[in-house]
């Protein structure tokens, strides 16, 4: 009996990143209240780097996965323009951190990130089932 151990990285990337964006609504509107009921770590520079981290190698490994099954580069440019959005939310708006709690920009420009990761990995999962080349057939 043949066990299929294959991850799809699409699948995992999207929840991931439908949670990174939650995460980044619920920061942007409601630290303070995460705060008293215990969930203030979620706001935390290391949770958001934890995020983030995840966010690039499952996104990474899933780009040049996809590029190798469907040959566009279109999921590519989603995904980085959603690390776009990610970078200016922290490094231009604050995101939250440092007494910027409530930052509407910044909440924007994080949730669209997340968003766009999002759409990138479905972008992504879609392409691939498309391809009907033989080397490129994607079994789930």
């Amino acid at each position: 009996m043949k066990v299929n151990a294959r991850v799809n990285l699409d699948k995992v990337g999207a929840v991931a990143s439908a949670i990174c964006a939650v995460h980044c609504l619920l920061t942007g509107l409601a630290l303070g209240l995460l705060s008293v009921v215990g969930l203030g770590f979620i706001g935390s520079v290391v949770t958001e780097l934890v995020f983030f981290l995840i966010t690039v190698s499952v996104g990474i490994t899933a780009v040049v996965h996809g590029r190798r099954k469907h040959h566009s580069v279109i999921p590519a440019w989603i995904f980085v323009s959603g690390l776009a959005c990610l970078l200016v939310s922290h490094f231009v708006f604050g995101h939250g951190h440092g007494g910027r709690d409530g930052n509407l920009g910044g909440t924007l420009f994080s949730v669209l990130g997340g968003l766009s990761l999002v759409v990138f990995h479905v972008v992504n999962q879609r392409l691939q089932h498309q391809c009907g080349c033989m080397h490129c057939h994607h079994h789930e």
